[in-house]
This record gives structure tokens, C-alpha cells and sequence, in this order.
């Protein structure tokens, strides 16, 4: 009698709560990050992870984005409207129902991100589906370059071919290149 394989069950898990198995890093992150995005009012990562799109990649090299700022909740409107009108109005920022995105720019691009708000609230409100920005916030802020991911070191194809010759009978072949190459970058690294 066969016996059906174990799926590996992907309900919600309680606290605490160990679960058996391989998971995808992937699937991981939302629930790590969460707390972190909710605190500068991202919903979701969908802004910071396509923020190259959203921005353009010229401008997304001296930009970021920080936070999003929610208007008021209507119970508190009537409060924040009796403050604001005993104060001068501080930009269409300010007075906007909806609510604003704050991002960091190198000085020297500020210029250019303010010529660029009217694309930028566009696509922001195109990538989460609804109109929810109304403006942008430029705030200073110092500029850290992207660190680029370092070249993949070539494996000579000599080392490859001698790990594979004394790797021995494996039938599969894809498996056999795998082990292989492996075996000569370990070989690289030692030295």
C-alpha cells in the first residue's frame, strides 16, 4: 500500500508556533517588516520596493521615500480645523483630504523631485490603486548610494572539469555540473 506524501500546510500559524519544513524567505518578510512599515504609514511595501518604477530611475538614485501621513480621522478633523485656522496654512500639503507623501531627497535634486510631484503622486496612487495621495513632502536628506551587488567570480573551467572527473557515477547530469561547481569555488576559496 502507497502513502501519499505529506503537503506542507501553509495556515495562519499562532504565536509561538514552530512550524516543520522548508519555507521561502520570501514569505517571511511581510510579517517581519509589517511593524515597521505601519509605523511610517505604509500599508504594504508595494512603495518601497517599486520605488525605481514610481520615481524613474534617475530621480529614484537621489530619493526616497519615508513615510506617508494620513489625514485625520473625521472625529479629530473639527480639532486640527479650530488649530489650523488660528495658524498661517504651511502648503496645499497641509490643507489636503488626502494624505501626503514625505521623501527624502539629496539636496541638489529637490528642484527636480518638486517638478516632478504631479508624476510621482500619479504613479504612487496607480501602484496602490486608488487616489490615497494628494501631494508630496520634500525633506533633506543625506544620499546613500545604492551598494551594488559584487560581480559573480568566474570558476575556472579547468578546476570544474577536475572536480568533476573524480566526482564518480552520478546519472543525473544537471546534478553532477551542480556538485561540480561547488566543489571547485570551495576549492577557490580555500585557497
Amino acid at each position: 500500500m502507497a502513502t501519499k506524501p505529506h503537503a506542507v500546510s501553509v495556515k495562519p500559524r499562532r504565536a509561538g508556533a514552530i512550524r516543520a519544513g522548508a519555507i521561502r524567505l520570501d514569505s517571511l518578510l511581510p510579517e517581519a517588516v509589517a511593524p515597521v512599515l505601519h509605523q511610517r504609514g505604509l500599508a504594504s511595501s508595494a512603495i518601497l520596493t517599486g520605488w525605481a518604477e514610481i520615481a524613474g530611475p534617475h530621480l529614484a538614485g537621489w530619493t526616497t521615500p519615508l513615510e506617508i501621513r494620513w489625514p485625520r480621522r473625521p472625529e479629530d478633523r473639527e480639532a486640527a480645523e479650530k488649530r489650523r485656522a488660528a495658524q498661517p496654512a504651511r502648503g496645499k500639503a497641509a490643507r489636503s483630504e488626502h494624505a501626503v507623501l514625505v521623501i527624502g531627497v539629496a539636496g541638489a535634486f529637490a528642484l527636480e523631485a518638486q517638478m516632478a510631484e504631479r508624476a510621482i503622486v500619479e504613479a504612487v496612487n496607480r501602484r496602490l490603486g486608488y487616489a490615497a495621495i494628494g501631494g508630496i513632502e520634500i525633506r533633506q536628506a543625506p544620499h546613500r548610494p545604492a551598494v551594488a551587488p559584487a560581480p559573480p567570480r568566474v570558476l575556472p573551467p579547468e578546476t570544474v572539469a577536475r572536480v568533476e572527473a573524480g566526482l564518480g557515477d552520478i546519472a543525473d547530469d544537471g546534478l553532477r555540473r551542480a556538485l561540480a561547481r561547488l566543489g571547485a569555488a570551495i576549492e577557490r576559496d580555500r585557497g
